[in-house]
């Protein structure tokens, strides 16, 4: 597997090569030898050369773009010369972007920038295991944070929150430490060695108190706009327009294993869940109920997920009763977002904005990128408690919705852990909660003076947050990471831009105002019907990138048999699944029919589709089940979404022929039905191109 995932990516960057030169035709002697290399790498290396060693340089690139400056160093770094300190492989895409000495140039090519960032991204996302040594090092690295954390003020392994200190009391400026005293004369001897001093002047110590100062009272604004959260008035509201009683199940695994169907049979609800979320009001489909869930914490499990091939991504298995009423407190958190003034600045379903902004920054220069590390893994009970002490029935509901304990199976040695970290990836509210506590984070710095919603309001086109993904303007850069480091979070200084034209943000990638975001494909074997729809995907996303003979490389990776029952889709077919194309949509290749009973005229086309299988259910889990699912309660008809299990599979279907392509379409019989034998001969009849593909499927040479 991995060596046919390692030569289907040498086989994309081929029709790379071909783009590169459409755009730099002079390169040609150049990329030439930089290909045949790259063969050599792939041989040596393996898929290894695409997932570690190019997104290296890629790291490389974006750093040079930041600091205006090529630091050679690491694998694939070897300058061409003593004179030439540029890399040596595609040395002639990197002279468009920097000169000889390794400065940038005032007019870089944006062009050589996306092409160098698709070469070197080719791999980086594409899902494979990482190896054990590293997995191991990523979970030594997540105790590590662990054991460096803030406990909480506030005792949060105990039952009940209420009744515990005055929560008025706790303020985000505890963290600040007071500064040392120092000789002066030693202070100025230790900044001239070192560079900077050792310790905080007073100067330093008090501006930080302010900062700290300002985000508490962005926080208390905050909190003090979210209505109070009562879970059983807040179900109501939502059963009363139709969107289910607000508690519902993840689509992921829980840490009871069980399967998804069996989610709603709640083996274990224990008394801290019970002193916010009564089961008998939202764990009970009726009061003719009598089984009762043992009064039990399971504790969550960590899991390693595929990331990159650096390292996995760990995220947490909650349990199912907690899994359910997480659900509610994060959609209660998302409906006070969008009705409060935070809306103008966080958007936990749309990215639209923020991708507006990194173009718009990366031109103007005026706004800043930033991007945390282990921002979930950093982010403390301790920080969550003063974000949120002003609105108690939130803070008690997330106190009562969090797992206390986490097991770990992945370490060598597995172990029970008491986090301080307020929740794992894999809660339901860890991202609604990250985007609140780093927005006050964020408002607070840029503020200068007055705290107040006005104030806040006129930032509203410069300040956005995404989870950890944040916007700011270019002023506040350096006081937000003060605040963070005094927070125990941590910005990755390698992916936030302040300086120079490059920002990156919400998945979108700016350079001048030019879009330079790579493709980044996670599956390029189509070995399976999930995986050849996923390469379907990629090569949509390379054409409409505009990278057309590497979207046709792409495409020839798809067996034969399922490239031909597949349609070519104009724009304006956005409906239909298929192959993209500027020139409008193409279906004389595919198997035709009349369907006399529907009275239209249809194609047999490849796709997705979901079989169900057979699952009896009884009992009350799949009433449940069905009060949480959005729908109309008076025209349901399905008693539970998870009444069936389903498998994905692929295959030849009768679709309706496409609008556009009907203008197109000579049916010989149109009053009577067309046989599939008839069909077939007429599809025999259809002159072939010489790679046994439609002439239509040719969508490089007809773009171009």
């Amino acid at each position: 597997m991995t060596k046919s995932q390692a030569d289907s990516l040498l086989h994309v960057a081929e029709g790379l090569r071909k783009d590169i030169l459409l755009s730099c035709p002079e390169l040609k002697g150049s990329l030439s030898k930089d290909f045949d290399r790259l063969a050599l790498y792939c041989r040596a290396r393996g898929l290894a050369f695409f997932s570690l060693d190019l997104p290296h340089l890629d790291s490389l690139l974006i750093k040079g773009l930041e600091v205006g400056r090529l630091c050679l160093e690491g694998p694939l770094s070897h300058a061409v010369s003593k004179r030439v300190r540029v890399p040596r492989l595609f040395s002639g895409l990197w002279l468009r972007v920097f000169n000889k000495d390794s400065s940038i140039k005032q007019d870089a090519d944006v062009n050589a920038i996306l092409f160098l960032r698709q070469l070197c991204c080719l791999g980086k996302k594409i899902a494979v295991e990482c190896s054990y040594d590293r997995t191991q090092a990523t979970v030594r690295a997540y105790h590590d944070i662990e054991r460096g954390l803030r406990p909480p003020s506030l005792d949060w392994n105990a039952d009940r929150l209420d009744g515990q200190q005055d929560r008025c009391s706790l303020h985000l400026g505890e963290s600040c430490d007071p500064p040392c005293e120092v000789d002066t004369l030693n202070l100025q001897e230790e900044t001239t060695k070192t560079g900077c001093p050792s310790c905080r002047s007073e100067s330093d110590h008090q501006g930080l108190v302010r900062l700290l100062d300002q985000v508490q009272q962005v926080a208390d604004l905050v909190s003090e706009t979210f209505d109070i959260y009562d879970p059983l008035w807040y179900s109501y509201l939502r059963m009363r327009d139709s969107k289910g009683i607000g508690f519902m199940h993840g689509p992921g695994a829980v840490a009871e294993r069980v399967k998804q169907w069996d989610k709603s049979h709640f083996l274990h609800w224990p008394q801290k869940l019970q002193n916010v979320f009564p089961y008998e009001w939202v764990g009970k489909a009726s009061p003719f109920q009598t089984d009762v869930p043992l009064n039990h914490e399971s504790p969550s499990r960590l899991l390693a997920v595929p990331k990159t091939a650096k390292r996995p991504r760990l995220i947490a298995s909650e349990p199912a009763s907690h899994m359910w009423c997480q659900q509610s407190v994060s959609r209660y958190l998302g409906d006070q977002l969008r009705s409060s003034f935070v809306g103008d600045f966080v958007d936990i379903k749309n990215q639209q904005k923020s991708r507006d902004l990194v173009l718009k920054s990366s031109l103007d220069r005026k706004l800043a990128t930033v991007d945390l590390s282990d921002a979930s893994d950093r982010l403390t009970c301790w920080t969550v408690e003063r974000i949120f002490r002003k609105n108690p029935s939130v803070l008690n509901a997330l106190h009562a919705a969090r797992t206390r304990y986490l097991r770990d199976d992945i370490s060598k040695v597995p172990s029970f852990l008491k986090p301080k970290k307020f929740a794992s990836q894999g809660t339901a509210v860890t991202f609604p909660i990250q985007s609140i506590v780093f927005f006050c984070i964020a408002m607070g710095v840029t503020l200068d003076g007055e705290v107040s919603i006005d104030a806040m309001r006129r930032w509203r086109d410069q300040v956005r947050v995404y989870g950890d993904d944040i916007i700011i303007p270019r002023h506040g850069y350096e006081r937000l990471l003060r605040v963070m480091d005094a927070l125990q979070l941590k910005v990755n200084k390698e992916k936030s831009f302040v300086n120079g034209y490059f920002r990156e943000s919400c998945g979108v990638d700016g350079y001048k105002g030019y879009d330079v975001t790579p493709i980044k494909p996670e599956k390029v074997v189509a070995n399976s019907p999930a995986s050849c729809q996923a390469v379907v995907d990629n090569t949509n996303n390379l054409f409409n990138k505009g990278l057309w003979y590497a979207s046709d490389s792409m495409r020839t990776l798809i067996p034969t048999r399922i490239q031909r029952a597949i349609r070519i889709v104009g724009y304006r077919d956005a409906g239909y699944s298929g192959f993209t194309s500027y020139v409008g949509s193409k279906e004389s290749h595919l198997d035709t029919r009349w369907n006399s009973r529907l009275h239209r005229t249809e194609v047999r086309v490849w796709q997705l589709s979901v079989t169900p299988a057979k699952q009896t259910r009884d009992g009350y889990s799949p009433l449940l089940d069905f009060f949480a699912s959005t729908h109309s309660y008076e025209q349901a008809r399905t008693v539970s979404k998870y009444g069936e299990s389903r498998k994905t599979r692929g295959g030849l279907h009768w679709e309706p022929l496409s609008h556009h392509a009907q203008h197109d379409f000579d049916c010989s019989k149109p009053a009577s039905r067309v046989s599939h034998k008839e069909a077939r001969t007429n599809r025999r009849n259809v002159p072939r191109s010489r790679n046994r593909s439609s002439d239509c499927g040719r969508r490089v040479i007809e773009s171009y």
